[in-house]
């Protein structure tokens, strides 16, 4: 056990070996620690004094021998809590001078972050990545796909849409196709609230004549996810850049103003 701690705060086997016996041994020359470690000579002068580098060790001389002591493992407590506060003084630094590393990167070195995820839960993933959010959900949302997915998936979206509202209070807006039975479904079944209706949904819908699609896109943060809710293609991706996110969320805005309010 005591081997084992030593090697998390960064000591090797041999080390260990060396400071323990030291403990046992008390001050003694190096010959009689190595010995006692069962490690040769030469080796044990490089660890000892890679040993009082770290604070491990102290070393004395009396009559022309080296003798060396293992520090008192309160010392050693007391050196890693003076790294600890170095290390969150170099943390919070490093926090402050953000903006100015930032400032010197090139924004086109910046590559947008792409995650890929398959099936059922690669499906729920993704939604649930959409739970962050910080702002209002864009959405294009494929209710008719939804309706016709999976059981799991059909009983999950209804989930998403109780955690969305009474837990994260995300407001969300959605341009959805305009057919009888998403209106049924949205306006009288949809979601399954406390309040029978959503207070935090904006609907906008679709024209008839625009192609249906099996996809549901969702635009929040920096982010844009996507799920394909095809039956030979349970699938959802999460785009993470700013640009792409700046563009998708223009395209939806415009598709917006088209939509049908009613």
């Amino acid at each position: 056990m005591l081997n084992d701690i030593l090697k998390k705060i960064g000591l090797n086997k041999k080390e260990s070996k060396i400071y323990l016996s030291l403990l046992e041994l008390g001050s003694q020359p190096a010959s009689v620690v190595g010995k006692k470690a069962g490690i040769n000579r030469s080796t044990t002068y490089l660890i000892l004094e890679t040993l009082i580098k770290k604070g491990y060790v102290n070393q004395h001389v009396r009559a022309d021998v080296k003798y060396f002591t293992a520090a008192d493992p309160q010392a050693i407590i007391k050196s890693l809590e003076l790294k600890e506060k170095e290390v969150e003084e170099n943390r919070n630094s490093l926090v402050e001078l953000l903006p100015e590393f930032y400032a010197l990167t090139n924004p086109l070195s910046i590559k947008p972050k792409v995650k890929f995820y398959e099936g059922e839960e690669g499906v729920k993933r993704v939604m649930n990545d959409t739970l962050t959010s910080t702002e209002p959900i864009l959405a294009w949302s494929a209710y008719n796909s939804w309706l016709k997915t999976t059981p799991n998936l059909h009983k999950f979206v209804k989930n998403y849409a109780r955690d969305r509202v009474e837990k994260h209070k995300i407001p969300v807006k959605i341009l959805v196709e305009d057919t009888k039975t998403v209106r049924k479904y949205l306006l009288s079944e949809y979601p399954p609230l406390s309040s029978k209706k959503d207070p935090l949904m904006d609907i906008r819908w679709i024209p008839k004549n625009v192609p249906h699609f099996e996809n549901e896109i969702n635009i929040y943060n920096d982010k844009v996810s996507i799920v394909s809710l095809a039956k030979n293609e349970l699938l959802g991706i999460i785009i993470e850049s700013h640009e792409i996110a700046k563009t998708h969320r223009a395209i939806f805005e415009m598709a917006w103003q088209a939509g049908k309010k009613n």
